[in-house]
């Protein structure tokens, strides 16, 4: 018998096997030319879980240096297979739609160079309750306006208004505190500007604003405690 006869019975043994392991029963037909070329085919059957039906028919014919098998499967088993794998490709693209859903997250980037109208000042990328300082154009209006009032008392009560709603930088507060001539007045001034300053480390060599060093203390401390 050659290697090829030999083969088809190798197959037919091992779905015999898998006919016994399954409890399932096989019908085999073995059939022989005067060539010794072989022709087989196994029909396997068996029974489910819940009772249904489950088979393999398999229909070999060896000519010469080929052989040609051809085989059926029937029963749920391999249907639910292809449902199994149909749903695990759904879920791959389902998983592939929501990633490619997914919003891009940008974050505005704060400016890298802001002009505050008092060249480079570290303060002016700073921030204080979460406020910038006055920019370069507000700045030179806030100083103006301060500037065109005569009255040293308005001009307090000016400025008081303009720090409630905006922020200084450290440069900027200097700048105005030098509009106030008179010390007490100055310090008034201080007073209501040091909240909104928002580098107020910077400012503390502005003590050497007043030449009454008992102010300077008090400028010291109101400062340091921002």
């Amino acid at each position: 018998m050659t290697s090829i006869a030999r083969a088809v019975i190798a197959s037919s043994l091992v779905f015999s096997s898998v006919a016994f392991a399954q409890s399932g029963g096989i019908q085999m037909d073995i059939q022989t030319d005067a060539h010794d070329m072989p022709s087989t085919r196994v029909r396997v059957t068996g029974m489910g879980p819940e009772g249904e039906q489950h088979g393999v028919d398999m229909n070999v014919q060896a000519g010469g240096a080929h052989v040609g098998v051809e085989m059926k499967v029937t029963g749920d088993a391999a249907h639910s297979g292809r449902e199994e794998k149909h749903e695990r490709r759904e879920r791959r693209r389902e998983r592939h739609e929501e990633q490619q859903a997914m919003p891009v997250r940008t974050f505005a980037s704060e400016p890298a160079f802001r002009d505050c109208g008092t060249g480079e000042d570290p303060g002016c990328i700073m921030k204080r309750d979460g406020q910038f300082a006055m920019d370069a154009e507000t700045f030179r209006g806030v100083l103006q306006s301060l500037k065109n009032t005569s009255n040293e008392i308005i001009r307090e009560e000016m400025a008081e208004k303009m720090f409630r709603r905006n922020y200084l930088t450290a440069k900027q507060f200097g700048r105005v505190l030098d509009l106030f001539p008179n010390e007490i007045t100055r310090f008034d001034v201080a007073k209501k500007a040091a909240p909104h300053v928002v580098n107020p480390q910077h400012a503390l060599g502005f003590a050497s604003k007043w030449d009454n060093s008992l102010y300077g203390d008090d400028y010291i401390e109101l400062m340091t405690a921002q």
